[in-house]
Order: structure tokens, then C-alpha cells, then sequence
């Protein structure tokens, strides 16, 4: 029942501001970014050496994965942990987007982007995913049994306290932009939690701004006990990577997106929030990390509930996984895809996929590079029949082993994960600044 008492309690308009959002997004489409200098520094305190990571550094920029200055020091790859061969295996972000690109069919791509299309896929293949209350698309493209045509009719839902609890994101979204929670309303207000009450007329001009393909509202779900009493009653999901080829699905890697207490999302980025490995075999959680860059560090507990992380036993991971597989099996175009998979009190709930993924959510909770013998192979051989094996190969295949005689073909542009000339006077003027300069910055990703 909605709090009348409260009506007098809005939301700060930041919230909901759609630039914001569009920023938001544009930025985490790139490889991270950091300060170099300051990265520099911490690298030269913690290794206790200006020059002993510079040949490793230099290896991950021009090896298979190219990565970027940022992502070599966002994975901490300096540590002594990692040895030059595990090193060379993580994958950036530009090289990770050829990857994906290379072993699938773009014609299978809209699946992926569309989540209404994709949700009617699932339902037709017999797999659970959420409950759909309404659509909203002002701009009268889509039918939809559910439809909400205008903002005007938006408000009406948003007005009906049988609509919640729900959950909105829009059909072309990303890292959980724009996605919001709603827990009840009424009387020309909505409880959005971290934001307050705030106007429905606020809500909807919101979603038909920052909403082009139009607006999904869900009705929310709730995590397994297990999952609830540990990580604080906030929905954790499941990301699966899946290499899709002649075989079949086969599923990587999978880690398990872990939110504090109150976040709007369980998305890696958002504060607070934490990244499990997951034994694939077993759904035991075996190591749990939280922060990037000099951040970056291991968990032992949820700083909510303070409850044992390592060594949880995830619910129904048999059912999840062969739901995965099966989920995966309608997308045959698709040779990389990741899913997320939410585990509930009835049972685990399909979320949504990508194709491709992002990589750095397993290679950051994992402690290890995606660029693996059974992924670069398995890549390979369901691109082999395919147009574009040779520019996979070209990704796969080092720098290092072009002959001397390799120049770029004129005209062409330059990929921007090969470090340029002026990249790397860039790293070494940060390396003597950090050798004479005093120590106790920290780099900070975030900033």
C-alpha cells in the first residue's frame, strides 16, 4: 500500500536525467579508463621496481588481447602472480569486440538488442523469463498485448497499484542504464527505491525521452533464500559465457554478479557491488572480488549481511546450467554469447543475453585471462567455415610474429589498441615521473 504521508518526499531530479544516462553509457562502451601517471606510481610502490612489469606491459599492449595501458593496470597485471604466458591471455575491450564480431552472424544480432524480441523467442522455446505487465512505446512502432501507447497511459499504469512491484528497463538497453525498480504508487506518485517518491508524470516523460525502441516493465523477481539471507534481499543473477559452435553450446566460464544492499542493479560498475567465480561444475563460489585498478581486491564476506561468501553453494545449478545450454541452442548464429540467469524461490528465471559479452567480468573474477586454449579454439573452429577467419586469426596471432618487413597497407586506419608513438613516450615519461616523484598517490579508476 503506497504512503500517502510521504507524498511530500520527491526525487532529486539526477535521477532521472536522460543525458546522464546516455553519457553513462557512451563511457562504458569504452576500455576503462584511468590516470596513467598515477597508475605508474602504484605499480612502481607495490612491485617495488619503475621497470620490472615494463616488458610485461608492453606485451599485453601488442599481444593477442590488445590491451590498452588502462586495462593492463585496471587488472593489476603487474602483480607477480602473473607470468608473461597468463599475462598475454586477458582480452581488451577493442580486441574482445573483433572476437565476437568475427564468430557470429550479425542477422542474429536483433535477438540480442531487442529484448521484447527476445523475450517472445524464449516464450515460444518453452524457457522461463519474467513476467511482461506492459510496453511502452510512444512512438506507435510495436503492437504488444500489453501495449501503453502514450504518456498519458503510462501515468494511468503507474497510477494502478496492482501495476507493482515492478521493474523498467528500456528494450535497447545496456549495463542497466535507465533501468529503475518500482515498489507501489498512487495518487500521481511512484516509490522508486533510491530516488524516493517521485511524480508518474516524471517517470514517463523519463522513459519516452531516454527510451527510443520503447520501455519493458517486469514485475520483479525475487532471489532464492539462500541468496536473499546472503547478499541482503537484493536479485543477484548468473553471467554465463557460452561458445556456441558445431558441437553445441558449451558453457566457459561463470561468475555471479553479487549487489550490496540497495543497489539499483547487480552491473559490476554500479558502487559497491562485488564479481564470484563460479566453479562450473560444482555453483560454489571460490573467489569474490570487488574494485578495479589499484581498487581491485579480494572478498571474503558480504559487507551487508557479513555472511561467508566463499564456498557458497549456489541453488539449482544443475537446472540453471541445462537451461542455459538449451536457452543458448536457439541462438545458432551466435558462436559467443553470455547469459544472465537469475536464480528465484521457484526457480532459476532467464534475464536476458548478449552477444558476445563483456570479458572483464570473468577475467576479473577469476584472477585469469578469457583468451584460454578451449576459447581460442573453440572460436576458431566455428569460425572456420566463415568469411571472416582470417581477421580472427589476424586478432589471435601477436604483433610480434608479423615479419620486419610488415607495414600497414596504405590508407588503412589504424587499430586504436596498437600503442602509437606518442602512447608510448606517454608511459615513459609517467615511469621517471614515478621514480622521482614521491609515492603515496593512488590511482583511482573511477575519476
Amino acid at each position: 500500500m503506497f504512503n500517502q504521508e510521504t507524498l511530500d518526499v520527491v526525487t532529486h531530479s539526477a535521477f532521472f536525467d536522460v543525458e546522464a544516462a546516455r553519457a553513462q553509457r557512451l563511457s562504458l562502451d569504452q576500455p576503462p579508463q584511468m590516470p596513467i601517471g598515477d597508475a605508474v606510481r602504484v605499480a612502481t610502490r607495490e612491485t617495488g621496481s619503475g621497470t620490472s612489469w615494463l616488458s610485461g606491459f608492453w606485451r599485453c599492449l601488442n599481444g593477442p588481447g590488445k590491451l590498452s595501458a588502462a586495462e593492463y593496470f585496471y587488472y593489476k597485471l603487474y602483480e607477480n602472480q602473473y607470468d608473461d604466458e597468463a599475462r598475454v591471455r586477458f582480452v581488451g575491450k577493442t580486441a574482445q569486440a573483433r572476437m565476437h564480431k568475427a564468430c557470429c552472424d550479425t542477422r542474429w544480432f536483433a535477438v540480442a538488442t531487442d529484448k521484447l524480441l527476445f523475450l517472445s523467442m524464449m516464450r515460444g522455446a518453452g524457457i522461463p523469463v519474467p513476467e511482461t505487465l506492459a510496453v511502452f512505446d510512444a512512438t506507435g512502432r510495436r503492437t504488444h498485448a500489453h501495449m501503453i501507447s502514450s504518456v498519458d497511459g503510462m501515468m494511468a499504469f503507474l497510477n494502478n497499484p496492482r501495476s507493482y512491484p515492478l521493474f523498467a528497463k528500456p528494450i535497447d538497453g545496456m549495463y542497466s542504464i535507465g533501468a529503475f525498480a518500482m515498489t507501489d504508487g498512487g495518487h500521481g506518485m511512484a516509490h522508486v527505491p533510491g530516488a524516493g517518491n517521485v511524480s508518474v508524470r516524471e517517470i514517463a516523460d523519463y522513459m519516452q525521452k531516454l527510451g527510443s525502441d520503447g520501455y519493458l516493465l517486469q514485475r520483479t523477481l525475487l532471489p532464492a533464500t539462500v541468496l536473499a539471507d546472503a547478499f541482503g534481499g537484493a536479485l543477484a543473477t548468473v553471467r554465463f559465457l557460452v561458445l556456441n559452435g558445431k558441437a553445441g553450446p558449451k558453457i566457459e566460464s561463470a561468475v555471479i554478479k553479487i549487489p550490496k544492499k540497495g543497489s539499483i542493479a547487480d552491473n559490476y560498475w554500479r558502487d559497491g557491488n562485488m564479481l564470484g567465480a563460479l566453479d562450473a561444475d560444482s555453483g560454489q563460489i571460490t573467489r569474490v572480488v570487488a574494485g578495479s585498478g589499484a581498487t581491485l581486491s579480494e572478498v571474503s564476506h558480504h559487507p551487508d549481511t557479513e555472511a561467508a561468501l566463499i564456498g557458497l553453494q549456489l541453488p539449482d545449478w544443475h537446472a540453471a546450467r541445462a537451461m542455459c545450454e538449451r536457452a543458448a541452442g536457439t541462438l545458432p548464429g551466435l558462436g559467443t554469447q553470455s547469459w544472465d540467469i537469475a536464480l528465484t524461490p521457484k526457480g532459476p528465471v532467464v534475464m536476458e543475453v548478449n552477444w558476445g559479452g563483456d570479458l572483464n567480468l570473468h577475467q576479473l573474477a577469476h584472477g585469469r585471462g578469457a583468451l584460454t586454449a578451449t576459447f581460442a579454439l573453440r572460436v576458431l573452429r566455428r569460425d572456420l567455415d566463415d568469411r571472416g577467419v582470417r581477421s580472427l586469426e589476424r586478432v589471435l596471432h601477436p604483433i610480434q610474429a608479423r615479419p620486419s618487413s610488415w607495414r600497414p597497407v596504405a590508407g588503412r586506419r589504424r587499430s586504436s589498441s596498437v600503442p602509437t608513438l606518442a602512447a608510448a613516450r606517454t608511459v615513459r615519461r609517467s615511469v621517471g615521473a614515478g621514480l622521482r616523484a614521491p609515492l603515496q598517490a593512488r590511482c583511482d579508476p573511477t575519476r
